[in-house]
């Protein structure tokens, strides 16, 4: 298919020019492990800093910190591949979802004051 939808349906278009074929049932495999490592790094992460005590900017540095962190370190087991995983460019994986805010930002900050409130108010 050469129409415009044709990105939607497993093809993309390479560096250059050539159709790229892959399986939308594993990228939408890949998409679902991303997201549940990335919950589980948000609700750790809150935790963390709620123990440690953490108010104020130096939680949110933490949260940005970690969120790197655990990019880069998803992005070094592609092989800095992650167009051939996921079909997004490394700097879009790396700031999609957690640097602008989206439910990873949210949970931790869920976690955070959580975790906070019952070790130091309680």
């Amino acid at each position: 298919m050469n129409g415009p939808g044709a990105e939607d349906e497993g093809t993309s278009i390479g560096p250059n020019g050539e159709r790229i074929f892959f399986s939308m049932q594993a990228k939408m495999h890949n998409e679902k492990a991303v997201d549940l490592i990335r919950t589980y790094q948000t609700i750790v992460g809150g935790c963390c800093a709620g123990v440690l005590g953490l108010t104020g900017l130096a939680g949110a540095v933490l949260y940005i910190v970690i969120y790197l962190a655990i990019s880069i370190l998803l992005l070094a087991m592609m092989g800095f591949n992650s167009k051939g995983y996921m079909n997004v460019s490394p700097l879009k994986f790396c700031i999609e979802g957690g640097m602008g805010g989206g439910k990873y930002g949210l949970s931790y900050v869920l976690f955070w004051t959580l975790s906070y409130a019952l070790i130091y108010i309680y």
